[in-house]
């Protein structure tokens, strides 16, 4: 599987964050903290895993505490390849 892009990332991950809390994709600031959306660390790893599954990567549970935004967590893991 090819590389994704940060852009790729940051979208699919707005997506689910904002399945989670029932909003829209363009309701989620991809540069605002995980915590100002109030997820808890159940959904935390459950996006993680889907996560996982997208990129067939294996990570760390505390992938969003390191990464603490969308941002980070997507240029991060673009920059992984």
């Amino acid at each position: 599987m090819s590389a994704r892009t940060a852009e790729e990332i940051q979208r699919w991950m707005a997506e689910r964050v904002a399945g989670f809390l029932e909003l829209t994709p363009a309701d989620i600031d991809v540069r605002a903290p995980f915590q100002h959306y109030g997820l808890d660390s159940m959904e935390q790893l459950r996006i993680i895993g889907e996560l996982e599954t997208w990129l067939q990567r294996e990570f760390e549970e505390t992938l969003l505490r390191q990464y603490p935004t969308i941002e980070a967590v997507a240029a991060f893991l673009a920059k992984a390849g």
